[in-house]
């Protein structure tokens, strides 16, 4: 679908949903139907894209619903994830039959549809009435047209879990403002740090509030000894509850795996001013694209209108608060933004609700028609601008067809060499997964040595930076692969050092490595016409050997 056809789908679809919740009064409905039509408009881009790292995810699914445990390689305990209750939903779905690919798909969808209902109903919180609604269905529209939502809602991993997960705690943090007798948000925040162990981020703020709000409310009810007593056991409901879930979790996982944070941290998490730089980068990318300037309307709403000033505070916490973590840890390196999405429903439910905030008070004066008019065409110009081809649109067809690669070279090798072969590979996705081979992920995610080196980190992709050469050809893995796509022919040692490992240090490294060319020689398979599979095979691996050709000279 050409950019001009989205758009205009886009905004046929919008007024669609206005125009229905305008005569039945049935906002709720309206959002969650425009926004799961215009999630599929988006089809062009993301639909049958699913992340190569998304495969980390499917294996270790796989090998829990297979009975080897929640591993990676059978028999060695690395956390090589961080999003314990997706892998979970995925390994029950396959334990059901459901192939695990499609269901990182269709559930992330599901999820994602789920999440615009929770983002029309975090802002029709924040502002009384009529008002409210509509900021519920600009929240949800504007999250659909999102291309980062769009993306990592079908990519196959967990942001749409954790989105859903992160609005019912939000939710029932909002109800508990006005009713806090009975603390549920507290587990709801457990749940989400099991989804992903970042949300630990959202759930501190929520606890600061949480002890804000008691202090008010004892300070409002006077001083005295009931009041203090009845507050301190809310707290310690709230508490209870976010332990109840959340310690007997942490406790099995230290015991497992025998580290306080997931090895993907120690992986991609380092402590200098590089890192902090590129995570400044990583949120100007953002502002760019989505134009995250526009939350300066939220602390304006708080100071001139009516808006619900508690619960605006708490959601412009949250979303502030989940964007310095991500300059902390330097961003991401995957596509479309990846680490900005599970926030995306608060995010776009805050700017929403402030701006009919703002309507509201303007719509005072009579002119209501001309407020209107101007509201829908401000909504109809973000939707446009969100939908815009952004730099991060064009690679999406490459990466897609890279990854559709790699899936033919990982059955490639589950086919034609010995199920004890061991390989080592960058990056350890589709390949590892589709050829359920015995793998040395040599970036680290998965692998407890590597992810634990003491190397300077911020100055390439995160995630990418961490490497042992020596350690990888000490376990004598039978074939190293150090490309990631097919290519047009045979590779000699030639093409190999023209390549020289783009920005991934670990590949550099490696074709640096004498004994690289001494153990290992160049070999290759044609998959399918044309399109070559180039491996180097330790020179004893006679197995291999016998099944791949040398390149020619």
């Amino acid at each position: 679908m050409n950019f001009p056809y989205l758009v205009l789908g886009a905004l046929g679809t919008a007024a669609i949903a206005y125009a229905l919740a305008r005569v039945t009064r049935q906002y709720a409905l309206a959002a969650v139907a425009g926004s799961g039509a215009i999630l599929l408009l988006h089809g062009h881009l993301y639909f049958h894209y699913t992340s190569d790292d998304a495969y980390i995810s499917y294996r270790y699914a796989r090998n829990l619903a297979d009975g080897a445990g929640l591993v990676w390689n059978r028999g060695q305990w690395v956390e090589g994830y961080t999003n314990f209750l997706w892998i979970l939903s995925l390994a029950g779905l396959h334990r059901a039959g459901a192939d695990v690919v499609l269901s990182g798909r269709w559930l992330g969808f599901g999820l994602s549809v789920v999440a615009a209902a929770g983002a029309y109903a975090v802002a029709a919180r924040l502002v009384e009435g009529a008002p409210g609604r509509a900021a519920g269905l600009a929240a949800a529209l504007l999250l659909a047209a999102c291309g980062t939502w769009a993306a990592w809602s079908m990519a196959g991993l967990e942001s749409p879990l954790l989105a859903v997960l992160a609005l019912v705690a939000v939710l029932l943090h909002l109800r508990e403002q006005r009713s806090p007798n009975m603390p549920a948000s507290g587990a709801a925040w457990a749940f989400a740090a099991l989804a992903r162990p970042d949300a630990l981020v959202l759930a501190a703020v929520s606890a600061a509030f949480k002890a804000g709000e008691s202090a008010v409310r004892f300070r409002t009810d006077g001083a005295g000894a009931r009041p203090l007593l009845r507050e301190a056991a809310r707290l310690v409901l709230w508490c209870a509850g976010f332990a109840a879930v959340f310690v007997p979790y942490f406790v099995w996982r230290y015991r497992t795996y025998g580290w306080l944070f997931p090895n993907t941290y120690y992986a991609k998490v380092g402590s200098g001013i590089d890192q902090y730089e590129r995570g400044l980068d990583y949120l100007s990318a953002f502002n760019e694209q989505y134009a995250a300037w526009l939350l300066l309307i939220a602390p304006l709403a708080l100071a001139l209108t009516s808006i619900r000033r508690g619960p605006a505070l708490y959601l412009l916490a949250l979303v502030v608060g989940w964007m310095a973590y991500v300059v902390y840890v330097g961003g991401d390196s995957l596509a479309r933004l990846r680490f900005f999405a599970p926030v995306l429903p608060l995010y776009y439910a805050l700017i929403a609700s402030s701006g009919a905030a703002f309507i509201a008070a303007l719509a005072a004066d009579r002119r209501r028609w001309l407020v209107e008019g101007a509201t829908v065409l401000a909504v109809a110009g973000l939707i446009a601008f969100t939908l815009r081809i952004s730099a991060g649109d064009f690679g999406l067809p490459e990466e897609r067809q890279a990854v559709g690669e790699r899936v033919e070279m990982g059955r490639w090798l589950r086919d034609n060499v010995p199920d004890t072969t061991v390989i080592a590979v960058i990056p350890a996705g589709a390949i590892p997964y589709e050829s359920r081979l015995q793998t040395i992920d040599m970036l680290g995610l998965n692998d407890e040595h590597i992810a634990h080196r003491k190397l300077e980190l911020g100055k390439f992709p995160a995630g990418h930076e961490k490497y042992d050469s020596e350690y990888v050809l000490d376990q004598r893995p039978d074939i190293i692969i150090l490309t990631d796509a097919l290519q047009s022919g045979p590779w000699s040692r030639q093409d190999y050092d023209a390549f020289n490992g783009g920005v991934i240090p670990a590949r550099i490294d490696m074709l640096k490595q004498d004994r690289l060319w001494s153990d290992y020689e160049p070999r290759a398979v044609e998959v399918r016409d044309g399109k070559w599979f180039n491996l180097l095979v330790r020179r004893d691996a006679a197995a291999v050997l016998a099944t791949t050709q040398a390149p020619p000279g």
